[in-house]
């Protein structure tokens, strides 16, 4: 862990809830190569039943350390190699990624050279005293007691222990297509953000008492702390909200102040429903989701529809027709198509001929309509160390319509006073309240909230295509498209990427075995592990009600370079023991016996190393939880894996080839 530490000071790296998160799930694998080497040494120096000599203590040290010091060194090397497609990925699945796969390599990396270089040398120096032969170890004859009987079993029935392998392979299988996926769990923020549209013709004063109004209900609400709204936008290109968009952020209780039963989803639904207008349309985020979404896709929820055009009154009615198509699919929990047309715009129409008749300069009339309706600044007052301007129009009900604007006076050369409607023709005419662009066309967008706990992103979205497809493309204008944009673009860059490299992984991964064991045959009996432990993953991972995204397959890569490393252990010291053996079964389950203890403790302390990641409940467990379970499940059946299937191919395929 120190190393770790230190290789993040070197390279500039952040200590924060991933980087640390990388440590975390190492914790219980970095250990895993020491216990191996040190077992070794101390099963090595228990055989004479006696203190060895010094000499004699030296060379069973260091033969001790040789006999699993190769396999060691290429488990942890498999580690790191399955690591490297979370090193490719790119965009916010990369960022958040990376610094955990950085971490880890560096736990591991340490870890390896510690336990072929630190521990022979502290075993030398701490594992003295007598050492029974006969074993007074309880609970390691208590393992071997119990494992020769079911690995006699096991090699007697060999071709019933393959096809319950098989079959529970393909039950992960089917388990695997069950279960939906989407980008990323979604994160608990602790506060919501509130974002209801209202139509474009909405006025300033009534969008400021609709605010008013849900604010004073949600505030009502007893989770809830305090409720801000905003609405319009702040001075600065980043945040194009128009007016009728109102952004409120809810700061909510602590949950053990909640009413019995209340969960977050509850709460949304009830905000909802007490703050229900007609022609306002609510979306529910999360502040820095918002954001996040805001600025990388333009889409504040996860799923959304981005029609383009030239024509935004044309555009405009399609979007509403998907937004009709969106409602009727299963998972929809709200759906917005953004009206942009209809805003009422003032429009004052200098008449020049008017104008010359009263000799009026129409600059004259466009300064006193700027000073009348806009205002002008006229001077500024001083209050200590602050300023502040004094701006000087006309008071509202004097121009709130078309009537009272046209009464207001013009000074002509003359001196007389004549009324603005002499000069010039005044009208409300409708238009775009916002015209939004992306590669220099107009769009208008559809926004989208989905249940999450009801169906999966990616599936929805793969409905949603399926939807779109039928109803609305066959009759798309010529000049006229669409394309869905929000989270799953993310999932479908990272799914792009992980498809090409994991198999790519995978295959090193063979190679690494193959240049270690010398065998294809072995080789191809270790990588059976990995559809095994993926069974298992994918059975915790259904039981727990996890959906498939790129933090879950982040844990499934961790397994898969865990998966193999015992097999390596055993399989590497069977191979020693039948070397000139007539009995191969027996000598095969000699060999695995003697290994049961270091597997089974390796498993131990990498199941109970994840376990409080996953049941925590603190801030970001909801992306740690994910990655840990494919490990836990995995790495239960994987070590089935190699105590006996791994003993049954291998002696099968060795008899086979004695035979030929």
């Amino acid at each position: 862990v120190l190393g770790a530490f230190l290789f993040m000071r070197l390279i500039g790296m952040p200590s924060d809830i991933m980087s640390l998160g990388g440590i975390a799930i190492a914790i219980g694998v970095m250990v895993d190569a020491g216990i191996v080497m040190t077992e070794n040494i101390y099963r090595r120096l228990s055989e004479s039943g006696r203190e060895p000599s010094g000499k004699e203590r030296l060379d069973t040290l260091i033969s001790a350390a040789g006999e699993v010091g190769p396999p060691i060194f290429f488990a942890i090397l498999i580690i790191i190699v399955a690591f490297v497609p979370v090193f490719s990925l790119t965009g916010q699945s990369g960022k958040l990624f990376r610094p955990l796969a950085f971490t880890k390599t560096f736990v591991m990396a340490v870890s390896a050279v510690l336990s072929i270089t630190l521990l022979p040398v502290l075993s030398s120096l701490f594992l003295r005293g007598g050492f029974d032969r006969r074993g007074r170890n309880r609970l390691a004859n208590l393992m071997k007691s119990l494992y020769r009987p079911a690995a006699v079993w096991a090699m007697r029935r060999r071709l019933l222990v393959v096809i319950l392998a098989a079959a529970s392979v393909l039950a992960g299988m089917l388990l695997f297509v069950a279960i939906p996926s989407e980008f990323m769990p979604p994160l608990d923020e602790g506060d919501l953000l509130f974002m209801p549209v209202l139509l474009p013709g909405a006025s300033l004063s009534q969008v400021k008492e609709i605010m008013r109004i849900q604010d004073i209900v949600i505030t009502s609400l007893p989770e809830v702390e305090t409720a801000v709204g905003k609405l319009g936008r702040a001075e600065t290109a980043t945040d194009p909200a128009p007016v009728a968009m109102i952004e409120t952020v809810i700061k909510l209780k602590p949950k053990k102040e909640w009413r019995s039963g209340m969960t977050r989803e509850k709460l949304i639904e009830e905000i909802k429903e007490k703050t229900r207008m007609p022609g306002v349309s609510p979306i529910m985020t999360q502040p820095i989701r918002n954001r996040i979404d805001m600025l990388a896709t333009g889409i504040q929820t996860p799923v959304g529809i981005k029609v383009f055009g030239s024509d935004l009154a044309e555009i405009e009615r399609i979007a509403v027709q998907i937004e009709g198509v969106v409602r009727g699919i299963h998972g929809t929990r709200g759906s917005y198509a953004e009206r942009l047309g209809n805003k009422p715009y003032l429009e004052i129409e200098v008449d020049r001929e008017r104008a010359a008749r009263y000799g009026v300069l129409v600059g004259n009339i466009q300064k006193v309509i700027a000073t009348a309706v806009g205002g002008m600044n006229i001077m500024n007052t001083v209050e200590g160390r602050e300023r502040y301007p004094i701006r000087v129009r006309y008071p509202r009900e004097m121009r709130d319509d078309e009537r009272e604007i046209g009464n207001i006076l013009v000074p002509t050369p003359s001196g007389a006073q004549i009324p603005l409607s002499l000069v010039a023709s005044i009208r409300r005419e409708p238009g775009p309240a916002m015209i939004a662009t992306e590669n220099t066309l107009p769009y208008v967008r559809v926004f989208t909230s989905i249940d999450t706990e009801g169906v999966g992103l990616m599936e929805f979205v793969e409905e949603l295509e399926g939807a779109l497809e039928r109803e609305i493309k066959p009759f798309l204008p010529r000049g006229v498209y669409y394309s869905i944009a929000g989270q799953y673009e993310y999932k479908r860059e990272a799914d792009r990427r992980l498809i090409i490299l994991v198999p790519i992984c995978l295959f090193i991964i063979f190679l690494l075995l193959y240049t270690k064991l010398r065998s294809f045959s072995s080789a191809l009996v270790l990588i059976t592990a990995l559809p095994f432990s993926f069974a298992g993953a994918v059975l915790l991972q259904f039981i727990l009600g996890i959906n498939f995204s790129v933090a879950v397959w982040v844990g499934y890569i961790a397994l898969f370079g865990v998966a193999v490393e015992d097999g390596i252990v055993i399989l590497d010291y069977m191979q020693s023991r039948i070397a000139g053996e007539v009995d191969l079964r027996g000598s095969a389950i000699e060999a695995a016996a003697i290994r049961v203890r270091p597997i089974l403790m390796t498993t131990a302390t990498t199941v109970l190393a994840l376990l409080p990641i996953m049941f925590a409940t603190g801030t970001g467990s909801e992306v740690m939880r994910p990655i840990a379970t494919p490990t836990v499940g995995g790495m239960i059946t994987c070590t089935l894996s190699n105590l006996f299937i791994v003993p049954v191919l291998f002696v099968w395929i060795e008899e086979r080839r004695r035979v030929n």
